[in-house]
């Protein structure tokens, strides 16, 4: 099995999919397969991944992170699916964005537009809902499915603002620690840093 895994993957690696992957397979506590292949680095110079090479979840954390801790808060009666985002935001409590809820964030059908770069407005989280709540609607909420990142930046911030911890914070706490994860993070320490896998400037792949 192992083989053939290797080989598809490498094919893939060939085709310039991505530059490199890396997988564990495990059953009842023991590792039965591993293998690292490819470049966690192709440029300046080539450094090649390992078994320890860490790699950006992008945008898996929407649902392994925020999803899982909304899922966590509802599953203790401390949010519902139901619940107006104008109960956390006010600013929210307008017209056409008023009827926005939790389950519109979380499955996408807020209305909200696909993606804005926010980041180069603010540098403030603070802020965020505020810009957002300014962004018109591309559709009437829970009338079409639009992947947004908008949803989910807001979902963090509303969690946040329930646990009183940044995300961040309250991830370590609620996810990794209890399942004992101890290289996954949003902000790697320094020391780290060196058998992280690159992921900007990819266009390549």
């Amino acid at each position: 099995m192992k083989n053939s895994i290797s080989s598809f993957l490498q094919s893939r690696i060939s085709a310039k999919d991505f530059p490199s992957a890396v997988y564990l397979i495990a059953e009842k506590g023991e590792i039965v397969y591993q293998d690292a292949l490819g470049f966690a680095v192709v440029e300046p110079e080539k450094i090649r991944a390992t078994i320890n090479t860490i790699y950006d979840l992008a945008s898996l954390t929407k649902p392994l992170i925020a999803g899982l801790l909304a899922a966590k808060l509802i599953e203790k009666n401390k949010i519902n699916l139901t619940d107006k985002i104008t109960k956390f935001f006010s600013e929210f409590d307008t017209k056409d964005k008023q009827k926005i809820t939790i389950e519109n964030l979380m499955t996408h059908t807020s209305g909200f537009l696909a993606w804005k770069p926010f980041y180069l407005i603010s540098n403030s989280k603070f802020q965020i809902p505020s810009l957002i709540a300014s962004e018109p609607l591309e559709n009437p909420p829970n009338t079409k499915v639009v992947y947004s990142d908008l949803n989910f930046i807001l979902l963090g911030r509303l969690l946040e603002k329930i646990y009183e911890k940044s995300l961040d914070e309250i991830a370590q706490a609620e996810i990794f620690e209890p399942l004992m994860l101890k290289n996954t993070f949003f902000n790697p320490p320094k020391e780290l840093q060196k058998r992280i896998a690159a992921s900007e400037n990819g266009n390549e792949y």
